[in-house]
């Protein structure tokens, strides 16, 4: 286990990866050779009627080999109605959370935002559409031939990064313009397959994707190889997430060598509802199209208890800036924590605001436009006034 230090600067501790001990940073290629995934597996038609959906295709996939067989993966495949544009359409691969499956809904709805998709099912599962209309969560899906391979990362990754080439196989589909979106645990796969698979113009990652290093069993997705992304990547978070801290996330935020920008957001619901987020819409079409991204903010500090962050990117144009904290402390669960908030004083490239008397942690957010969930916004990094989560 590596040791974390601290660096104490005008009475705020902040951890920072460059300081942190480098024994868990490790090499994907000890455990992938990314060069035999890259040729598109073999697929057929899924042919199974509960999973039928109109205005997609139902495949199933040849996966890499588990305990000697084949595994198969299930997927669903659609297109924009747009006109295609020359060379193809751009495209993502949706890669559900735990308990989740390839959602159909979520499958149309990016396609709808001008994407190709292919949603993969990678619980070794196929989805039970009459379940998910009804919202019967717990029968969401149909289990495939064999064990759930929910714990073998190595098999899912692998089976993801194929999913990767099939999708860049596809006739309509440009294969310079792919993007990874991954929610959850689909976020912490993100993490990993980031440092293998090169051929992605970027990754969202929404909600986790941290380092945490206690997990143990299941190391392979605990942030080890962040500090190996080969794409560019984006992280939509809350203040108030089950899964994740402030502590872990900022640790994979300052490994991250290819971090673009993040959003964090006051108490973001955490469910499948995250495939909806406008920012995300905004950052996968920034890194497949080079449309405009989200605004990005430099490093925040803090001097003569007043808090300052440079803006480094102003987006579509900054609109509103606020300074979000939190008073309550470690020994409150961060799923419980309150969060508040107050504006900023800005001059220039310059964003400052008076740190609230018995404030905890603290960030920076800057909105270059409205949307839903509050989410169009870059942030900066988490400030520590007290160690502990």
């Amino acid at each position: 286990m590596c040791k974390f230090l601290l660096s104490l600067f005008s009475g705020v501790l902040c951890l920072t990866a460059a300081a942190a001990g480098k024994d868990y940073r490790e090499n994907p290629a000890k455990y992938w050779d990314f060069s035999k995934l890259t040729a598109p597996p073999k697929y057929k038609a899924a042919g199974f009627a509960e999973s039928k959906v109109e205005g997609l295709q139902d495949i199933l996939f040849e996966g890499v080999e588990r305990k000697g067989k084949k595994t198969q993966v299930f997927a669903y495949i659609t297109y924009p109605s747009t006109p295609m544009p020359k060379g193809g359409y751009p495209a993502v691969l949706l890669v559900h959370g735990g308990g989740g499956t390839a959602y159909p809904e979520f499958t149309k709805l990016w396609a709808e935002k001008g994407f190709a998709v292919l949603a993969i099912d990678w619980y070794n599962s196929r989805p039970n559409v009459a379940a998910i209309n009804a919202r019967n969560h717990k029968a969401n899906k149909i289990p495939l031939e064999g064990k759930k391979p929910l714990n073998d990362i190595q098999t899912n990754v692998a089976n993801m990064i194929l999913a990767h080439s099939l999708l860049r196989s596809l006739p309509k589909v440009d294969p310079d313009k792919t993007v990874y979106v991954g929610l959850s645990w689909g976020s912490w796969f993100g993490a990993t397959v980031a440092a293998l698979d090169g051929r992605f113009k970027g990754a969202v990652e929404i909600y986790c994707g941290d380092v945490n290093l206690n997990k143990k069993t299941r190391r392979l997705v605990s942030g080890i190889f962040l500090h190996a992304a080969r794409i560019p990547m984006f992280w939509v978070c809350s203040t108030n997430d089950a899964n994740v801290t402030f502590r872990t996330l900022q640790r994979a935020w300052d490994d991250c060598p290819r971090l673009v920008t993040k959003s964090l957001v006051m108490r973001l619901p955490h469910s499948h509802v995250g495939f909806r987020f406008d920012s995300c819409f905004r950052m996968a079409r920034h890194f497949a199209l080079g449309e405009t991204a989200l605004p990005v903010l430099g490093r925040a500090s803090v001097r003569d208890g007043v808090a300052s962050v440079e803006i480094k990117s102003e987006g579509k144009g900054i609109k509103k800036s606020i300074f979000c904290y939190t008073t309550d402390k470690a020994d409150v669960k961060f799923s419980e924590r309150k969060w508040q908030s107050i504006p900023v004083e800005r001059k220039g490239k310059l964003l400052t605001a008076k740190v609230p008397a018995g404030t905890f942690q603290a960030y920076f957010s800057a909105y270059d436009e409205e949307s839903r969930f509050k989410d169009c916004c870059g942030s900066s990094n988490v400030l520590f006034f007290a160690d502990g989560e």
